[in-house]
């Protein structure tokens, strides 16, 4: 068989094909009233069909109404032939599934859009009345429009946000649109959030997450996976970690499963680098995830209780759905454990059997989105071998169908009878935060906020949040005074009381949002107490939330970093919600503490001129003087470096301090390509050098961090046309690069090497190409540190492959970077981009060995 190389094809890659030995089964389409006879599932559970093609096609998400009706995103037009060349021309389609019989399986269909590329989230809002959905580029509100005999229409569609899922591939475009427990919008592969306040749309940054699902925990913590990691469960609140950008934190702040052993009972070779080692055993049988994809939390009550809080994690490359137990560990992070050693909660023969997404359901089951499809990989992506195996069973035709599926436990209750919410007052919809199905909880709480408050509301939330018996009704009931915009002191204080340590750290967040409002002082004075909290967790969230009130936040949150010093994420909670305010938190900490030296590191990036002013007077010993000069040079900061070098030039200045400053300013400019600051003089670097303060070797060297003259920044942008392509540059950048690298390009701890001063940025125009185009694979050392990640996954994929993306756009990028936050550099020209396209074919990511070979 003769097969055309595949965009996912690497250089050197040996793509042989399997075993002849391996016995690999043909895979026809099983119709969907025999498709249950194709999987096992766990003992003690059971299948039941909810829908099917022709009623429903190619789903990948769905939501429930308030009435429980189903709206499911349909993406007929992901990979509609082998090639992907018609994806731009299928679309998809919303509809909405009814069982008006209340037999358990849909026998209403209503396509409710079309004309939709690639739908890939639905959610409602608004009392019902707007459907919330993306599609692949934007986010759209739709009008539902009712008529008296039930039929459903779309009324106008207006666009939320155009960029929503700008950009890339649809494997790696935002998705999600779940509501959290704070109100706000959530999405996987995606670094902002959504809220909707009367009728108009904020949108705020937040931490990048997940590529495809999302999920959370009773206490709304975030859960979401990429397709290589079946979990990251977030372990400190959303939206904590990116508040202080420029703070690292400097530990984990996610839990995992650390075995992501699989074990699929269908034979696998048609993943995507089946070829190679690891990927499959010698039996052919996927060993760890290359496609995980959407999970549950699953929140419901049909299941006996010990399943309640557990995690249920789709694979479709594997054919299977995980199953994985949650509990609490040591120091307040979480371990989670696959749950049945050796087998999976649901395995499948059928090939083309690709469960996608979980979704906790009404009836207190738990609802499984079968994408039904042979394809599963991207265009983009595809292999050569790949596309052998697809060819050879014929996987690529037909699409259109599609299955969704009900697990229900056989020892558990019976099936909940269909929510009537639409028709229900808001009493009982408060009443419905206390049900035992977390799904009702959350959409009474929706409607709650959606619908407003009377007087009669707020007083049942009140006392539901004072009534200490249902822990989590007493939660919801907090965060929906807060969505009413009724939240305060009093409601709180009565909540605080909770004995579950999650439930107090809950109220305590609910608590930060009144920071700045006229009832700030009066929630400081209730929380700052529980600074001194025997419980880590809330600890913690008092961190994390205190330094949202400013100045008097500072002397309890000192306490605070100090009697907790060994705990490492609440020292970076402090200074996370104390942004802004890190100098303050400094001269309150005593020498020595392990906290300063981050301080000033995130003071020195923060560049604010009053500040480091300040900063050489309150460092305490060598070690921070060493740190602050690092900082400062690497970062150029010339006026902070040319300060030290005049405390370096003071004869009464300790020689202790004088060599750690000193080695930290060289330490900070070692890079051979370091770009020298400019000042107007370096009289106090003589003059230390004459009075023999400095060896003559070390003035020599300090000297040449250093460029005499104007003190203006050099600047490479010459022209209009440089300074244009910066422009072009810096939006390509935020929309292709900013989620691993952030907006301030100092990168993120385990995920993404700096820019800022980075030797793979400044140095060879020939090796930022080499990266751009065609990737780099680890491990690689950025500034005197080693980033490692395994190989078979790059550290950062090529765009040359990518269609969205021209030689002008790309050499924008390169321009951009080496000439933001401080940087300079030659600008990049579209010509020298073309050239490297012409003259190396593509390859597999550069080794960093392989790039330093290149001039």
């Amino acid at each position: 068989m003769i097969v055309v190389a595949q965009n996912g094809d690497k250089p050197g890659h040996d793509m042989a094909p399997p075993p002849a030995h391996w016995k690999i089964p043909a895979a026809p389409v099983v119709k969907p009233e025999d498709s249950a006879a194709t999987m096992k599932l766990e003992e003690g559970f059971e299948l039941e069909l909810v829908a099917a093609e022709p009623m429903v096609h190619d789903p990948v998400v769905l939501a429930f109404d308030g009435d429980g009706r189903i709206w499911v995103a349909e993406m007929l037009g992901y990979m509609p032939d082998i090639d992907g060349k018609l994806e731009e021309s299928t679309y998809g389609r919303i509809s909405v599934l009814e069982d008006t019989d209340g037999d358990g399986r849909a026998d209403k269909h209503t396509v409710f859009l079309e004309k939709y590329l690639l739908p890939r989230a639905v959610a409602l809002i608004d009392n019902d009345r707007t459907l919330l959905f993306a599609d692949n580029e934007k986010l759209h509100e739709a009008e539902i429009v009712v008529s008296e005999d039930g039929t459903i229409r779309a009324g106008e569609v207006v666009v939320v946000d155009e960029t929503y899922a700008e950009g890339g591939n649809p494997e790696h475009k935002p998705n999600g649109l779940m509501r959290a427990l704070d109100n706000w919008f959530y999405n996987a592969k995606s670094d902002l959030r959504y809220k909707k306040v009367n009728g108009v749309w904020i949108k705020e940054k937040t931490e990048e997450r997940g590529q495809w699902g999302i999920s959370q925990d009773v206490y709304g913590r975030l859960f979401t996976n990429s397709n290589s990691n079946l979990i990251a469960v977030e372990e400190i609140p959303p939206g904590a970690k990116a508040r202080n950008p420029h703070h690292a934190f400097r530990g984990p702040v996610t839990s995992t499963i650390k075995d992501q052993q699989l074990w699929p009972s269908r034979i696998n070779p048609g993943v995507n680098r089946g070829y190679m080692k690891g990927t499959l055993d010698e039996k052919g049988y996927l060993v760890k995830p290359t496609a995980a994809s959407g999970m549950a939390v699953y929140r419901g009550d049909q299941f006996p209780s010990e399943f309640h809080g557990q995690l249920f994690v789709t694979e479709p490359a594997g054919n299977l759905v995980k199953r994985a137990t949650i509990a609490e560990g040591e120091k307040g992070f979480r371990v989670v454990r696959s749950a049945i050693e050796g087998s999976e909660f649901l395995t499948s023969t059928d090939e083309r059997s690709r469960m996608v997404n979980a979704h906790t359901a009404p009836d207190g089951s738990l609802y499984l989105v079968d994408f039904y499809r042979g394809i599963l990989q991207h265009k983009e992506y595809m292999t050569s071998y790949l596309r052998a195996q697809v060819v050879e069973r014929g996987l690529e035709t037909p699409i259109g169908l599609g299955r969704i599926w009900r697990v229900r436990h056989t020892g558990g209750k019976p099936l909940a009878a269909a929510p009537k919410m639409s028709r229900e007052s808001t009493a009982a919809l408060v009443a419905h935060l206390s049900h035992p199905n977390g799904w009702w909880r959350d959409t009474a709480q929706r409607l709650i906020v959606e619908r407003g408050g009377d007087e009669e509301t707020i007083a049942a939330l009140r006392a539901l949040a004072a009534d200490g018996s249902n822990e989590i009704a007493a939660v919801h009931a907090i965060w929906t005074l807060e969505g009413l915009g009724k939240l305060d002191a009093d409601a709180l204080k009565s909540a605080l009381v909770l004995k579950q340590p999650r439930a107090v750290a809950e109220v305590v967040r609910a608590a930060g949002t009144l920071s700045g409002t006229e009832k700030a002082a009066g929630v400081f004075a209730l929380i700052a107490p529980l600074a001194e909290s025997g419980e880590i967790l809330v600890r913690r969230q008092v961190a994390a939330s205190l330094g949202r009130f400013g100045d008097p936040a500072v002397p309890v949150l000192a306490g605070l970093v100090v009697s907790q010093e060994k705990d490492l994420l609440t020292g970076d909670l402090a200074v996370s919600g104390l942004a802004g305010n890190e100098l303050a938190l400094l001269k309150a900490l005593p020498p020595k503490h392990n906290l300063r030296t981050a301080l000033i590191e995130t003071l020195v990036k923060r560049n604010e001129k009053k500040e480091l002013g300040e900063l050489a007077s309150l460092l305490e010993d060598a070690g921070e003087f060493r740190a602050l000069a690092r900082a400062s040079s690497m970062q150029r900061r010339a006026t902070e470096a040319v300060d030290l070098l005049v405390l370096v030039a003071r004869p009464e200045t300790a020689a202790a301090t004088r060599k750690a400053i000193i080695e930290g300013l060289l330490a900070g400019g070692k890079d051979k390509k370091f770009k020298p600051m400019p000042v107007k003089e370096l009289d106090a670097l003589a003059l230390a050098t004459k009075g023999g303060l400095i060896s003559e070797k070390d003035g020599k060297a300090l000297a040449a961090l250093f460029k005499v003259g104007s003190g203006e920044e050099e600047t490479f942008l010459l022209t209009d046309a440089h300074r244009e392509q910066f422009k072009l540059g810096e939006v390509h950048y935020q929309r292709i690069c900013m989620g691993c690298h952030q907006v301030h390009g100092n990168g993120q701890q385990y995920i993404a090497p700096p820019l800022v001063g980075s030797e793979w940025v400044l140095d060879s125009e020939q090796r930022l190409i080499a990266i751009i185009m065609d990737g780099v694979m680890g491990p690689i050392e950025v500034l005197g540190k080693t980033y490692t990640v395994p190989e078979i996954q790059p550290m950062m994929p090529g765009l040359r492959m990518n269609p969205e993306f021209t030689d002008e756009q790309l050499a924008a990028i390169a321009t951009y970077v080496r000439n933001a936050w401080g940087n300079g550099a030659a600008p990049v020209p579209a010509e020298a981009v073309a050239r490297y396209r012409e003259g190396i074919a593509p390859r597999a990511p550069w080794t960093p060995e392989e790039l330093l070979k290149l001039k």
